[in-house]
């Protein structure tokens, strides 16, 4: 009995094509530096496709995504890479001005023109707004100069009664 299921699993493998399924590995990291970002910034991640049985040069579609705890897109991108047997690149998106904090997910989905598909992700986190540091020296210097100039005119009144005083003196 066992030898007869053997031989129907062997004419089947033989005479039927099950089809290949592709042999793609893939794996997604962010780097400490960018582990922690600001919104308005960019987040660089890295890429890492080792693809075995692929002899030549194939493109593969690379489709990003940050996503929120809602599973909603918040910012994408989609490229394309050609790799052969294996390939490593770093690549980047820029997140939203006034994302709020907390922790988000990058999505990568990689398909080619054919059957493959398959989706990598990672974690990262946004750590708030980052304060423009250009609109804080600009109101240093508006404050400096209101400052100096109060201080000016204030100077100015006073050298004004002092020699109305000093004037007075010498009339009498």
């Amino acid at each position: 009995m066992k030898k007869y299921n053997l031989f129907i699993l062997l004419f089947f493998l033989i005479f039927f094509n099950l089809g290949s399924v592709p042999s793609l590995s893939a794996k997604v990291f962010v780097p400490e530096k960018y582990s922690e970002v600001y919104s308005g910034e960019r987040v660089y991640f890295g890429i890492e496709v080792k693809y075995p049985e692929n002899p030549s040069r194939k493109d593969l579609i690379l489709e990003y995504q940050i996503l929120n705890s809602e599973n909603e897109i918040i910012a994408g991108s989609k490229v394309l890479k050609a790799i052969e047997t294996q390939a490593s690149f770093m690549d980047f998106l820029i997140i939203p001005e006034g994302i709020k904090s907390g922790k988000y997910i990058i999505k990568i989905k990689i398909g080619d023109y054919e059957d493959l598909n398959q989706e990598i992700s990672t974690n990262f986190k946004i750590i708030g707004y980052k304060r423009d540091k250009s609109i804080l020296y600009f109101s240093v210097i508006i404050f400096t100069i209101i400052f100096m100039s109060v201080l000016i005119i204030i100077s100015v009144l006073n050298r004004k009664k002092l020699r109305k005083k000093l004037y007075k003196r010498k009339r009498n």
